[in-house]
């Protein structure tokens, strides 16, 4: 009945008691059947000898958790009446003598008990009358917001001090106070193990001291699978001495034994602290140790010395250092045999790591496959597990960590407590959460440690320079100031390289979803500050997270850490793997990390890459858009664009015209075109015929997609006969009705019949007139008027004048009738409200270069001029508009430069746009007549200020050069500019991305200038400079744009002339 009544199988340890029984009490007395505290001992991870009978009670050793009244499921009798209270000292002599021990020995702490049961009064009353006033203390914890002082004055008669956690402020209920009770007990408790050296003066000291003082404390540690973060403080060391300790390894005085010896103890502080072995006097003196066993060198050295030598293979592919890793690696499977079991596992490890860092998975599944670790091999177990979910066989890693976690479950029920079976349960539950999220885990001592190395790298930042300028009180009280740091490795790189090293001792699989906050957050963050010290390492876990938090660290000041060298090797390591992967028989987990991960990865390093890499690089992504289309992205396949030149480019280009076309249904986007210089490549008749085809789509998309590429093919170097078929074929398409706004372009490149295009244009006219254009304050309204004028730009050309004067009055009453809503806008940045109107004024810059429209004379000029100067007076981009029309004597151009004066140095990057795009006008128009005080000005401004802006005022600059608008004074003044640019950008702060912006516009401006100028003495130190390791492709192919612009602008004007 009693256990009918208490579901005990139904209910689960809470919180209050696994924190309860984390605490090191020597013994847990309880009155309690049911079974939760000796399930929460598990959970705390602190054994308790569990004793319910007086058999179990005379040989269980310390800590106890002793059942006073039985317990379930089957431990009786169950002491629950009046007479079971009272016979129990006589029944149960053996627990009653046990309590009266322990209440001799120790202080008695009672939680969640009151005190009242009749044989706990018996036993306090025994002691008083034993001990008297020597007896220890009785608390009581409780939690009583009415209790009286009386009831504490009885309760300390019998000899109980009552602790009323009701009189701490600010805790609410007796969960709350008990919570904060517990952790206050907890946090004032530390195990004896004591991980740090305490030699002080290691210099003088015996080196055979130090030595064993060493292997003491490597031979008590508790066996934690990860050193708690509370630890870490002991093994400072490995940060800051161990660098150092190359004179301490000199006292060894060549004896090899003692060299080994010394080195395995470095080792194991080392990686019990997740710290760095990259040491220059540690890694040569692994090197030279002799391979084989020497005179006097015993087993148990012998595999020291293999330990010491896999440590340094572990470093070797760290460090990207392949060839030394291969040859170690030979050298070690060379002597294989002499492996014990354990090392034989740390070496498959080492070898399934550096095989996932290059994606054979293949030859992962063959090592694990032949690896079959020790059931008490935790650690081993816990790599095989880790290294199975790498390569996507969650079932079988699962399978494994429940069987050795029912093995550790077991041991620790049975076994003396053990701090290694409780973290590798951990472990094993941290595992498992992060596949399925069910499994209950104390992640507390990750985060810990994975916060002190985001914290390393935080105070690493924020430390003062080494010498740094000050400045006192007074007056030219100008001084420097000295700041010591202290010595042992950076920061930035121990931080980082810990945080990783957790991951990989731990074994715990990177590219797992990620489920805690910090993790989320710092994984990231870690991978930037990684690359600055381990490039290749820091790729390969970027290809594991695939992610596009990861991915983003690879932006382009981090590329600054990559060499040209290194990128290639990274690209020719895992290019292979990308090919296979991309194989329709491919495994669907290496698909993923390809396309997710590998791929996005290799195209930023494009920057860096030779062209016949990217060449193969582009291979791989038209086969991702016609296989794997839903993992496309065009973004990819422009970066390769950006970055590809010479006839590397050609052929890529010519690949992507002959790409099957977008469909719907099946592909998310078309394959990204190219753009094109006029007849740089030759027309191919089956991109052609792929484009026609499309044209016959029954989706307006995908037609709309075959005319897009039927344009690019009129940049081809076509025949009469190929400019025909496509010409007809396109007339054809634009015959079926309706004519929509997809097919209406067409007519600018393909022009039909006068006769038809006169038709269209007065029917989109007297459509656009008719219109009633309703404001309901959105958007939308603004968009139906920018889309009318979208049609009707094939009409501007063929209007009377008295439908210039119907365009021009529907237009002033559209803006007029509005203003308020327009201008207004203005603050609606966020709805994007005044973009939308900004692009209303872009389609009438067009209207106004159009020949025929109405005299200056002409009525409607007036009020035109005054509602363009009322938006202008509320900085909205017309300069352009009221340039073009000044040629037209509707404004006066004096004017319209004063204003372009006023708008070029505005804040606002619409109007410097639109008073750039004015100003590169009128030097269409007149030369070097423009204002030259104005150009130099802004050379002046770029001389000095670099912003994101930067590359706005360059454009402005590289078409006033294109289009004459610089006189010499002004284009020497520009030379000067150049040749000053390199030392000015490298000791800037801006960010990388801006850097490159300037340097690529920098770059068309000197392939201009060699072009008109190619004896500017500016021009030879900038491609000098455009040629170091740190320069990317994309940047360097700015020169080749500028010879290009220049170029075609030699042509139209020999055309012209």
């Amino acid at each position: 009945m009693i256990q009918k009544s208490l579901p005990d199988e139904r209910v689960n340890p809470g919180e209050l008691h696994i924190n309860l029984m984390k605490l090191p009490w020597s013994d847990v007395f309880t009155t309690n059947y049911d079974t939760l505290l000796e399930r929460a001992s598990i959970e705390a991870n602190r054994y308790y000898h569990k004793v319910t009978n007086k058999e179990t009670l005379l040989y269980t050793p310390r800590p106890r958790l002793i059942k006073l009244h039985g317990s379930f499921p089957d431990i009786r009798p169950f002491i629950i009446t009046e007479e079971d209270y009272r016979t129990y000292p006589n029944l149960f002599p053996e627990f009653v003598n046990t309590v009266r021990q322990s209440l001799i020995e120790n202080c008695l702490c009672l939680i969640g008990f009151s005190g009242d049961d009749p044989n706990f009064l018996s036993w306090i009353g025994w002691l008083r009358d034993v001990m008297g006033k020597q007896a220890a203390p009785v608390y009581q914890i409780t939690y009583n917001l009415q209790m009286h002082d009386s009831n504490v004055h009885l309760c300390r008669a019998l000899g109980i001090d009552v602790i009323n956690l009701a009189d701490i402020k600010g805790v609410r209920g007796f969960a709350e106070a008990l919570d904060f009770f517990l952790f206050y007990i907890e946090k004032n408790f530390e195990t004896s193990w004591y991980g740090r050296i305490k030699t002080l003066d290691r210099e003088k000291g015996e080196i055979d001291v130090f030595i064993e003082e060493m292997r003491q404390v490597r031979e008590s540690y508790p066996g934690w699978i990860i050193l708690p973060a509370s630890y870490m403080k002991y093994f400072s060391d490995a940060k800051e001495e161990i660098p150092f300790w190359d004179s301490l390894y000199k006292q060894c005085a060549n004896v090899v034994v003692k060299q080994i010896a010394f080195l395995y103890e470095v080792n194991w502080r080392i990686e019990t602290a997740l710290g760095a072995s990259d040491i220059e006097w540690y890694i040569e003196a692994i090197k030279e140790l002799p391979f084989d066993p020497i005179e006097g060198m015993d087993s148990v050295t012998y595999e020291k010395l293999f330990v010491l030598k896999l440590s340094l293979l572990n470093v070797y592919r760290l460090k990207g250092a392949n060839e030394e890793y291969k040859a170690l690696l030979n050298s070690i499977k060379d002597r294989s045999v002499q492996l014990g079991l354990e090392l034989e596992g740390r070496l498959t490890y080492i070898e399934c790591l550096s095989a996932i860092s290059v994606l054979d998975y293949e030859r992962v599944q063959q090592l694990v496959a032949r690896w079959t670790p020790r059931s008490s091999d935790y650690q081993g177990n816990l790599w095989k597990a880790g290294l199975l979910m790498e390569v996507g066989q969650l079932r079988e890693a699962e399978l494994l960590l429940q069987n050795i976690l029912k093995l550790v479950k077991r041991n620790i029920l049975t076994s003396e407590f053990s701090e290694l079976l409780f973290s590798a349960r951990s472990a094993i539950e941290l595992f498992l959460w992060k596949m399925d999220l069910t499994h209950s885990v104390d992640i507390k001592n990750l985060e810990s440690i994975i916060r002190d190395c985001r914290d390393m790298i935080v105070k690493a930042e924020s430390c003062p320079p080494l010498l740094e300028t000050t400045h006192g009180f007074n007056l030219l009280s100008i001084g420097q100031s000295l700041h010591f740091v202290g010595g042992g490795f950076d920061g930035h790189f121990y931080g980082a390289i810990r945080f990783f090293r957790l991951y990989e001792k731990l074994g715990l699989p990177f590219g797992v979803p990620t489920v805690f906050l910090i993790e989320f957050e710092t994984k990231p963050f870690m991978i930037e500050h990684l690359l600055r010290y381990y490039p290749s390492y820091a790729l390969q876990w970027i290809v594991k997270c695939s992610d596009a938090q990861a991915i983003e660290t690879l932006n382009r000041g981090n590329l600054l850490y990559i060499s040209r060298e290194e990128a290639c090797d990274f690209f020719d390591q895992l290019i292979g793997a990308c090919e296979a992967g991309l194989k329709s028989e491919a495994g669907h987990f290496l698909q993923e990390r390809v396309l997710t991960g590998l791929l996005p990865v290799l195209v930023r390093l494009s920057v860096l890459l030779t062209q016949d890499r990217m060449e193969r690089l582009f291979d791989a992504l038209c086969v991702v858009y016609r296989q794997y289309p839903r993992s496309y992205d065009e973004k990819q396949v422009t970066t390769l664009f950006d970055n590809l030149s010479g006839e590397s480019l050609r052929r890529c280009q010519q690949k992507a015209l002959v790409q099957p076309l977008f469909r719907v249904h099946h592909l998310e986007q078309d394959f990204r075109m190219p753009s094109l210089w006029q007849d740089e490549i030759e027309y191919i008749e089956e991109a052609g015929k792929i484009a026609v085809e499309g044209l016959s789509s029954e989706n307006s998309a995908e037609q709309q997609v075959a005319y897009n590429r039927i344009k690019v093919l009129t940049h081809t170097k076509r025949t009469f006969a190929d400019n025909a078929y496509l010409g007809e074929e396109v007339k054809k398409w634009r015959a079926i009705p309706p004519l929509s706004d997809e097919k209406l372009p067409s007519f600018f490149t393909f022009p039909g019949e006068e006769s038809e295009m006169l038709s269209i244009a007065i029917s989109e006219l007297n459509s656009f007139l008719s219109t009633e254009f309703i404001n309901n304050h959105s958007s939308n309204f603004i968009s139906a008027i920018r889309d009318r004028l979208f049609r009707l730009q094939i009409g501007y050309s063929r209007f009377t004048e008295e439908q210039h004067v119907a365009f021009l009055t529907k237009i002033i009453n559209i803006l007029e009738e509005n203003v308020d809503t327009f201008i207004k806008g203005e603050l609606d940045h966020f709805l994007g409200f005044r973009k939308h109107v900004e692009e209303l004024f872009s389609y009438l810059n067009c209207y106004s270069l159009v020949d025929g429209l109405p005299s200056k004379d002409n009525e409607i000029w007036k009020s035109f001029k005054e509602v363009i100067e009322l938006y202008l007076k509320h900085d909205f981009p017309v300069l352009t508009l009221m340039m073009h029309l000044s040629y037209r004597g509707i404004w006066d151009q004096a004017v319209v430069e004063d204003s372009i004066t006023e708008k070029l140095f505005s804040t606002s990057n619409t109007l410097l746009e639109d008073a750039g795009e004015a100003l590169v006008f009128l030097a269409k128009k007149e030369g070097t007549k423009v204002n030259q005080n104005l150009v130099q000005e802004i050379i002046e401004k770029i001389s000095y200020v670099f912003d994101e802006r930067t590359y706005e005022y360059l454009y402005i600059i590289r078409e006033l050069l294109l289009n004459d608008g610089l006189i010499e004074e002004t284009r020497t003044m520009l030379e000067e500019w150049l040749s000053k640019l390199p030392n000015r950008i490298e000791g800037s702060s801006i960010a990388e991305e801006i850097k490159d912006d300037i340097r690529y516009y920098a770059n068309q401006i000197a392939g201009i200038l060699s072009q008109g100028w190619p004896d500017s003495t500016a021009l030879c130190g900038w491609q000098e400079y455009m040629k170091g390791e740190k320069i990317k492709n994309d940047v360097r192919n700015g020169f080749n744009f500028g010879v290009g612009l220049a170029e075609r602008r030699l042509n139209r004007s020999s055309h012209t002339d």
